[in-house]
């Protein structure tokens, strides 16, 4: 079921935890943002578990208490994001984390007057708006194949289920570090990191690793001998989790199956995204890194290259940002003026999606792009592209967490960041896929202009949901300016923490591939499924010229 509509106005949520990573991916609602380990809150719930008389509330002086004690960090949640039987365990969850902030510099409002508020306020059930005709009778020629994948590895422990966190395409006709086109896929239930190249449409495993819990990929070439290899972000535990198992691994060519791995960085927390650049202006590979964290545990390194010993690069460590919940941290010179800088998508109860430009000494000035209403916005990712063909780089942002709530909930959408220029950026809302996990541009159907492509990840069931109704592959089809298409091209598998959109088979068009993240092994499902795009048939010569 797809949904299109505006979400300036939408109810939203307040976070419990999200159960696993991925894009980027754990979310859980922190109330307190500084530290003092004095204070305690003597909270007794048992006696809040019946809704009480709510004739006498003073609801305009307990709504300014809360916006008081919540927007003190965050926009605070609207009573209308949940139905009235969760808020119960919500607002508990809220004092138990301003507790263990050790703040104590707020009014602490009345435990029992807050929860009746909320349940005063909220509506019994959440209504889904109606869902919008997906067409799936669309023209556009795709034909599915289903890979296995982790069946080869006689090491790895397989009856589990998959949980494919990442799939990343690198085209050798992009880099000459690369001397064929690769996609890179990240398991985290396992901690494979495995190659996979392609013959037309036959794929092949390359190089693998074994590592922790792998969540993402970047090209890199650090020794700067020519070779391609990849850094990891890994985050060290499968479940959300405050520690210090999160590290970057970096991955060289040790033989034709398998890479040598050494941690560049560790003992931090969970560890979502890094990116290579020279961000100081000397000459040498720098690293961005986000540590996604938890509740406590949280920021954005810049690891700056000091030295290169026997192949090995070292590095110094400064923290550019010192919040949690940092999913995508992709790189861009967006004034062009030479220096590299970022975009950060940043969840938790922080929900924004900013840009750090760099002053040319590996200092950031930060700008906001774009800031969610609630503490609990559900953003799970950012991608970055022309959009509108008109020279400049736009943001694909997502955000479908269904693990802050446990509840289908309608406002969660496709967004387009767009770059206006000189500084401006405005945001619109593309369209609402419960669940939606990733959204990526591509043409797919060669007709000039970028088309979206969206997969969903829900997971396990929900009560009163039935999964099997909901849409799981989305494309999205642009049909003029700023209109799109809803077309269905899979139902029912909302187990997708990545979709990867690129000609695979290098034929000329668009492919899809996603891969399976799930909480309980579906027997008709494999690892990773691609939708050939047959739009394209080349012809007898090309084919002779290009076995």
């Amino acid at each position: 079921m797809f949904q299109k509509r505006q979400i300036d106005n939408q109810p939203l949520s307040h976070s419990t935890l999200m159960l696993l990573l991925v894009l980027g991916i754990s979310l859980c609602f922190v109330a307190g943002c500084d530290n003092d380990k004095n204070a305690r809150i003597d909270i007794d719930f048992r006696q809040l578990d019946s809704p009480r008389p709510n004739g006498d509330l003073d609801l305009e002086r307990i709504a300014a208490e809360v916006n008081h004690f919540c927007g003190d960090c965050h926009a605070p949640p609207p009573p209308t994001a949940i139905p009235k039987d969760g808020w119960f365990a919500e607002i508990k969850l809220m004092f138990e984390l301003y507790e263990s902030s050790g703040r104590n510099d707020l009014k602490v409002p009345k435990k029992g007057e807050v929860v009746e508020y909320y349940r005063t306020l909220a509506p019994d059930k959440i209504e889904m708006p109606s869902p919008l005709a997906v067409d799936t009778d669309h023209q556009l020629p795709l034909e599915r194949t289903n890979y296995k994948i982790l069946d080869r590895y006689s090491n790895l422990t397989v009856s589990d289920p998959p949980a494919f966190s990442n799939l990343t395409w690198y085209d050798s006709t992009e880099t000459e570090l690369l001397d064929k086109s690769i996609l890179l896929a990240c398991e985290m239930r396992t901690g494979l990191v495995v190659e996979l190249t392609f013959d037309g449409q036959k794929i092949a495993q390359g190089r693998h690793a074994i590592l922790n819990n792998p969540s993402h990929s970047t090209l890199s070439d650090l020794d700067q001998d020519g070779i391609a290899d990849f850094l990891i972000a890994d985050l060290g535990s499968f479940l959300p989790s405050d520690h210090e198992k999160g590290s970057v691994a970096w991955l060289r060519r040790a033989t034709n199956d398998t890479f040598s791995v050494e941690l560049l960085l560790e003992n931090v927390g969970r560890v979502t995204d890094i990116q290579v650049g020279d961000f100081n202006g000397d000459g040498q590979s720098d690293l961005i890194v986000a540590e996604f964290g938890w509740r406590n545990t949280g920021n954005v390194w810049l690891l700056t290259q000091t030295a290169l010993v026997n192949g090995v690069p070292k590095f110094s460590k400064q923290r550019i940002d010192d919040r949690h919940g940092v999913i995508h941290i992709p790189t861009i010179d967006i004034n062009q003026d030479g220096h590299l800088d970022f975009v950060s998508v940043i969840s938790q109860e922080h929900e924004a999606v900013e840009l750090f430009v760099n002053r040319g000494d590996g200092t950031f000035r930060r700008q906001n792009l774009f800031e969610a209403n609630s503490p609990v916005w559900g953003s799970t990712g950012i991608d970055l592209t022309d959009f509108d063909n008109d020279g400049d780089v736009d943001i694909l942002y997502t955000n479908g967490d269904i693990f802050d709530t446990f509840y289908i909930v309608p406002y969660h959408s496709a967004h387009l960041i767009e770059n206006l220029g000189e500084g401006k950026w405005e945001h619109r809302t593309l369209g609402n896929l419960p669940g939606i996990h990733r959204a990526i541009a591509g043409d797919l159907d060669n007709d000039g202009d970028q088309d979206v492509v969206c997969c969903s990840l829900i997971s396990r069931p929900l009560d009163g949901v039935s999964i099997e109704d909901l849409d799981s592959v989305i494309w999205l089809e642009q049909t003029g300016e700023g209109d799109f298409i809803p077309r269905s091209l899979e139902k029912g598998n909302c187990n997708h923490a990545t979709i990867v959109v690129d000609d695979f088979d290098q034929d000329g068009d668009l492919d899809i591939a996603t891969a399976q993240f799930e909480d309980t092994r579906l027997s008709k499902y494999s690892d990773i499924a691609i939708w050939w795009n047959n739009s394209i048939i080349p012809s007898q010569e090309s084919t002779k010229n290009n076995p």
